[in-house]
């Protein structure tokens, strides 16, 4: 039976900290987990879901070490650390899931890497301060070298993922040309294909037309407030937010986002959505405890909507229209760098100003190589478009 819980704590300050604890998320926090994420997770300065996420998979780690009956401090007294069959054993470990999900047993070679890399990371941060505390000189030489030869074992056995720049790995691509005229239809309030009762029509058309039209993060919409909305200027604007540790947001799954903060202008479709559910969200009958929080979206009861109730819009939108198959939030946001590609082609815009241009948009850092990631689709068929021209340019002709 798999020992550990995530439990989430909220600091004097509004920062939530998730700790691993024994048994049930009552149970009391592991103490070493709980020291490593404050040194070496916390104080990266990861957000909150990564530092939840890591905390998640060194709890598996520490159970495949318990497992194997695995001590860590004996081990670096002993100044042999993991053999090389113990570090296979701990990348198969990092590679498989703990709850299978649809046939799946693995979880992709880029989290096994991440969850690799954490194991070595928790296992050199046990062993230093035992190497440290070493009095004969020769021996805690000894064993630095041998902290330098298990780190090179350890590497010649690491999950490696495929490089950023492969074009065919199965990532997620937006939508079909078909399958976006159907969703630009049947989220319209009224509309014979909408699968929504008539009180959360007007909500959702709002949100799934400003994920489609500004391809923002879940996250960010999610952590929308009414005041961050400005409808009276010409175009009417809205500004994102990065707020951490927010203290509107008592929600379990709080809705931070990853991105720089930004303003963003927008036409009048996505204005007349939003005015139109800013009205209906007014209603206490409807929307009971709305009127007591900032946030733009709300569940059925008026509160702030959580990150389950927004993916349920999505599933139900997507098991209503076989079509839509595999749509999520985050399609949303391919399509959107996708069709901003195809923009960029079309009009014959500069390519470096029209990458700053979509970096600002998404709120990457100027750094970012997410361009070439979310826009591959579009990028693969303007490429293919040029071929396909240079080959009639040489002679070729279509059979």
């Amino acid at each position: 039976m798999y020992p550990y819980s995530i439990r989430e704590i909220r600091l004097e300050s509004g920062e939530r900290f998730p700790l691993l604890v024994y048994s049930d998320p009552l149970g009391l926090p592991v103490p070493g987990a709980t020291e490593f994420g404050l040194v070496k997770l916390r104080a990266r300065g990861l957000k909150r879901s990564s530092i939840r996420q890591r905390t998640d998979a060194l709890g598996w780690i520490l159970y495949f070490l318990d497992s194997k009956k695995i001590d860590l401090v004996k081990k670096a007294a002993d100044g042999f650390f993991l053999s090389l069959n113990e570090l296979v054993a701990l990348a198969d470990h990092c590679r498989a899931r703990r709850k299978p999900a649809k046939g799946l047993l693995v979880i992709s070679v880029t989290q096994a890497a991440v969850h690799y890399s954490l194991a070595l990371d928790y296992i050199e941060w046990v062993s230093e301060p035992v190497i440290a505390r070493m009095t004969d000189p020769r021996r805690r030489e000894s064993a630095n070298i041998a902290l330098a030869r298990f780190h090179k074992r350890a590497k010649s056995v690491a999950p490696k993922p495929r490089g950023q720049d492969s074009h065919i790995n199965g990532e997620r691509h937006g939508l079909e040309e078909n399958a976006r005229t159907l969703f630009l239809k049947v989220i319209q309030p009224g509309d014979p294909g909408n699968p929504f009762s008539a009180r959360y029509q007007v909500r959702n058309y709002a949100l799934l037309l400003l994920a489609f039209r500004l391809g923002a993060r879940s996250g960010e919409i999610r952590g929308l407030k009414k005041f961050d909305l400005n409808l009276d200027s010409v175009p009417a604007q809205l500004t994102i937010m990065p707020r951490y540790h927010d203290a509107d947001d008592k929600r379990l799954d709080p809705a931070a986002a990853k991105t720089n903060g930004r303003y963003l202008e927008f036409h009048s479709e996505l204005k007349d959505a939003l005015e139109n559910w800013l009205h209906d969200r007014k209603s206490r009958a409807t929307w009971p405890r709305a009127h007591r929080n900032p946030y733009v979206f709300v569940n059925r009861f008026g509160d702030a909507i959580e990150g389950r109730g927004y993916r349920k819009v999505i599933e139900t939108l997507r098991l209503a229209h076989p079509e839509l198959e595999g749509l999520c939030h985050h399609m949303l946001r391919h399509d959107w760098n996708e069709r901003w590609v195809q923009m960029v082609d079309d009009d014959g815009v500069e390519f470096a100003k029209a990458e700053t241009e979509q970096k600002y948009a998404m709120g990457w850092s100027p750094n970012s190589k997410m361009p070439l990631r979310y826009g591959r689709r579009a990028t693969a068929k303007a490429s293919n478009k040029r071929i396909l021209k240079l080959q009639k340019g040489n002679g070729a002709h279509d059979e």
